[in-house]
């Protein structure tokens, strides 16, 4: 395309030169005389700009209009951001970004994100290239992650869930499941006990078991979690959003009770369709210590032990009976939502 282009300018500039030749003086193609001919054209362009592969000069002028719009005053709203390893940007309709250095993916969302430098589509799980513009057509909602530290340039609306540090007192940057909580609060789908606390070691109740599935559904199927407490009874709206997808089969006498770590994985499971649980570990049947596959819910545990979700303690005991921690809960909800974050084990 540039290719002709340029050569049909070079005729147009050769009739500008015919006529005004007379004024012409110094040395042609010179800062004095800014007119060129066309074999002066020919002689120093040619290696440079006619042969250059269209691909650089795409890329040329991507990069040359972008410096423009941010010398103009940022005329198209470009928010130029810092991002942390494992934040979170949302794009919607009209919206886009240009990545300018660092890693991200598409993770979820509906509709369809466009590379507009190559004219393609971008697929869920597709990588985003480092110096591309991306644009949310319409009726697009387009969560990416990003999987180091990144430089975004944004536009239109855009949100950026990240933090460089989580606010909590209790989630020190070296315990192990740091990355495990700010993903999971990135995408609305925990969060602490206050603002200062997010309490690593506290167990989950049925109810929150509850709400915390139904929120990774909603996020799956919508791009956003919507839901939000009930009036009197707070579960309340959890309960029925779980019931009416599944999630749930029955109802429990006490919703307030301690949830065990096999019934968690219940709950759990079915929050997600079989579908994202492809098997990266050989863990054969009766192969887990305490979860022999006539035990309740062994299906679901093997399942998850099976895609790298779960890969127990020591010699991958289970404790089926015990109550999950709140730092367990955010490393599971990552590897069932990141498959990059999973864990592989064998066990026979």
């Amino acid at each position: 395309m540039f290719k002709k282009t340029t050569l049909l300018i070079i005729p147009a500039l050769l009739l500008v030169l015919t006529a005004g030749a007379a004024l012409a003086y110094g040395t042609t193609g010179g800062q004095s005389d800014p007119l060129i001919t066309k074999s002066y054209a020919d002689g120093t362009f040619h290696d440079t700009v006619l042969a250059g592969p269209l691909e650089n000069l795409s890329d040329t002028m991507m990069a040359l209009s972008y410096k423009l719009s941010q010398s103009a005053g940022s005329g198209e709203g470009v928010a130029v951001r810092q991002a942390a390893k494992n934040g979170v940007v949302r794009l919607t309709d009209g919206s886009g970004l240009v990545l300018l250095s660092g890693s991200a993916k598409l993770y979820e969302g509906y509709g369809t994100l466009i590379d507009l430098s190559t004219g393609t589509t971008v697929p869920v799980g597709g990588t985003l290239a480092g110096g591309h513009r991306y644009l949310a057509a319409e009726s697009t909602m387009s969560i990416l992650s990003l999987n180091a530290p990144s430089t975004l340039a944004l536009y239109g609306s855009t949100s950026y869930g990240g933090t460089a540090k989580l606010p909590f007192t209790d989630v020190p940057e070296n315990a192990w499941f740091y990355n495990d909580v700010l993903y999971a609060v990135d995408r609305s789908l925990i969060s602490g006990r206050s603002a200062e606390l997010y309490a690593p070691d506290d167990g989950l109740t049925i109810a929150e078991a509850i709400k915390l599935a139904a929120c990774m559904n909603q996020l799956r199927e919508t791009g956003s979690v919507t839901l939000q407490n009930s009036g009197s009874v707070w579960y309340q709206s959890y309960v029925d959003y779980a019931a009416k997808k599944g999630i749930t089969t029955g109802t429990y006498p006490n919703y307030n009770a301690k949830i065990t770590r096999s019934e968690f994985v219940k709950v759990f499971y079915n929050a997600l369709p079989a579908s994202e649980y492809a098997q990266i570990n050989s863990v054969a049947d009766n192969a887990i210590p305490d979860v022999k596959m006539s035990d309740a819910n062994a299906k679901q545990i093997y399942g998850f032990y099976r895609a790298g979700i779960l890969i127990g303690s020591a010699n991958g005991v289970f404790n089926p009976v015990q109550n999950i921690k709140r730092s367990e809960v955010a490393a599971i909800m990552t590897r069932m939502f990141d498959p990059t974050a999973r864990k592989t084990i064998t066990l026979s």
